[in-house]
């Protein structure tokens, strides 16, 4: 009766009875002893086991192998490891059993180069691992993430012949996903003499993870035609495999299908389509999924300002906050902070950016990264560049974004040379600059005219740091002379990197023509753009300015009628407008 109620989870039940029985003046044996410690695995209480290994003692069970097993297996899940090993050392002929016990107690308490000490005496002992043990020590692999001692253990499982344990194999499967070792999965899985659902979760996992997304969805085709039944951790997979290639038309279909079976009121599932939806632009479904959901969670309202946000919506992020405050008593996050932070940014919006610092300091996070990074890009894009660098200063641990956004955020205001002071001071710490890096100088470097400190720093880019200029250092470096009105110098630029430039560096240099009223090159620049990307229509209306600049009137009005004739239809300005006053609460 004791060992049945432990057994079924009825723990202070069991040892209830057990009191009843030593109070009723019955001896236990060893039966009862395993059934009393499996009730206080479950209660955890270590005071009690010390009591219970007093009486084991006392009775003359603590030779017992099974009852030793039991008791160090008590002692390892209520925390009381020490007690624990030092009962297995005591242990002359310890069992398989008993060693599986003393690797998953260890393991279980994150001792995991312990449990690899306790796994090579196996030998010792004259004992061979089998599928408990390969299961236990793998665990171990991945928490330590060695690649080499993987493989040992790999090689171990197929020496041993234990690769027909579907349970095994798919936690080997699991330790390269871990690893995101995708060819030594891949190896697996092909090889994988039967497999289940977990097999195939955890490969499609393992492809969205190292974004192959196609190749995600054609093997949950695989898997469809095999006749597996869906269940929520593949349907989140194949949804962000719909939002990495940004697959509207798959994401819907995976949607119905979550309906279909059951998972429409799964939040995190719902979640993640929220996000989908997001990254796709359809931020009119994710509302629509939001607004449907029966129980939101805080995840739920950070995906959906994170949506609003990635899609231009900054003010509906900053109203779907303030309904936040009202219906819920969520406190804001980091992660829900930084979007809301993005989008005073975007809209240039300072007394809500204020109304959010200040919430930071009451929420404690004054010190989290991610927030203080996003505090000083958000102030910089609301143009008071000094604030932004007050919180870059209270910084105690910088970063590479750290430093990329306070340089960016100097050069967007016209503080070139306070941009290049920074790049200088951040080469003599211990940050490398990176891409970005150089990015964001060089256009500080562009606002601000400083021609020959932006050449000389594209060059060490180049030729110190051996960086690959992209598409966007390239169309920097020449709109940056183009304005300065050094129009061969650009041309000569791009001779060298029009490989590379694309259509950014021509529609540049036709920048800096209309700048300087330059017809000639301009009609070039505008070829050029018009041969990379024959859908846009920014080139022509700046080639038909530069004619009207020059009074060359009839050329700019043939242009607009080719324009209107072709069907490219120039976007209009819009202007916003900021005249609300935001109370977050």
């Amino acid at each position: 009766m004791i060992y049945g109620y432990a057994e079924n989870g009825f723990h202070r039940e069991a040892l209830n009875m057990f009191s009843q029985m030593r109070v009723s003046g019955w001896i236990p044996n060893s039966f009862t002893m395993v059934g009393v410690l499996v009730g206080l695995k479950g209660i955890q209480d270590p005071v009690a086991g010390t009591s219970l290994h007093g009486l084991i003692v006392k009775t003359g069970l603590e030779s017992n192998l099974i009852v030793g097993t039991a008791m160090l297996h008590t002692y390892a899940k209520c925390g009381n490891i020490r007690d624990s090993y030092k009962f297995f050392q005591l242990m002359n002929n310890p069992s398989l059993v008993t060693c599986n016990a003393m690797i998953g107690g260890l393991i279980h308490n994150e001792l995991f180069e312990e449990a690899f000490a306790v796994f090579n005496q196996l030998q010792l002992f004259g004992l061979w691992p089998n599928s408990v043990t390969m299961l236990s020590i793998i665990q171990a692999c991945i928490a330590l993430g060695t690649l080499i001692l993987s493989e040992s253990i790999h090689g171990m499982v197929v020496k041993r012949g234990l690769c027909s344990d579907v349970a095994l194999a798919n936690s080997v499967l699991n330790m390269y996903s871990c690893l995101e070792d995708l060819e030594a999965a891949t190896k697996i899985f092909t090889h994988m003499e039967s497999s289940d659902i977990i097999s195939w979760t955890t490969m499609i996992g393992l492809l969205v993870r190292t974004e192959y997304a196609h190749e995600a969805l054609n093997l949950f085709c695989r898997m469809g035609c095999i006749g597996f039944n869906l269940d929520t951790t593949v349907l989140m997979n194949l949804v962000r495999a719909c939002a990495l290639l940004g697959d509207l038309k798959m994401g819907k279909s995976i949607h119905a299908q979550s309906i279909v079976n059951g998972f429409g009121c799964d939040i995190p599932l719902s979640n993640s389509i929220i996000a989908m939806y997001a990254k796709c632009g359809d931020v009119y479904s994710s509302r629509n999924v939001f607004n449907q959901m029966l129980e939101k969670s805080l995840i739920s309202w950070t995906v959906m300002i994170s949506g609003y946000v990635q899609n231009g919506g900054s003010m509906d992020a900053l109203n779907l906050l303030a309904k936040m405050r009202l219906e819920e008593d969520f406190n804001i996050d980091p992660m829900m902070l930084a979007s809301l932070l993005t989008a005073c940014g975007e809209i240039a919006g300072l007394e809500p950016c204020k109304q959010l610092h200040g919430h930071v300091f009451n929420a404690g996070f004054a010190q989290d990264r991610l927030v203080q990074n996003s505090l000083v890009s958000a102030y910089a894009k609301c143009g008071f560049v000094e604030l932004a660098y007050r919180v870059f200063e209270e910084m105690l641990c910088r970063d590479i974004v750290s430093w990329n956004t306070i340089i960016s955020g100097y050069g967007i205001n016209g503080h070139g040379e306070d941009a290049i002071a920074l790049f200088k001071e951040m080469q003599r710490g211990e940050e490398n600059p990176d891409g970005i890096t150089y990015l964001s100088v060089l256009s500080a470097c562009d606002h601000s005219g400083l021609v020959d400190d932006g050449l000389m720093i594209f060059k060490q880019m180049v030729e110190e740091k051996r960086i690959r200029p992209t598409a966007e250092h390239c169309g920097c470096v020449v709109d940056m002379l183009a304005r300065a009105g050094r129009l061969s110098d650009a041309s000569a630029f791009i001779s060298i990197f029009s490989d590379g430039g694309g259509s950014n560096i021509w529609r540049a240099l036709l920048g800096g023509c209309c700048i300087h009223s330059k017809t000639m090159l301009a009609k070039l620049a505008a070829d050029k753009v018009f041969e990379l990307e024959s859908e846009g229509s920014s080139h022509a209306v700046l080639l038909s300015n530069i004619y009207a600049s020059v009074g060359r009137y009839e050329d700019a009005e043939v242009l607009r009628l080719n324009m209107t004739r072709k069907g490219l239809i120039k976007n209009p300005g819009m202007s916003f407008l900021v005249g609300f006053r935001p109370d977050f609460g």
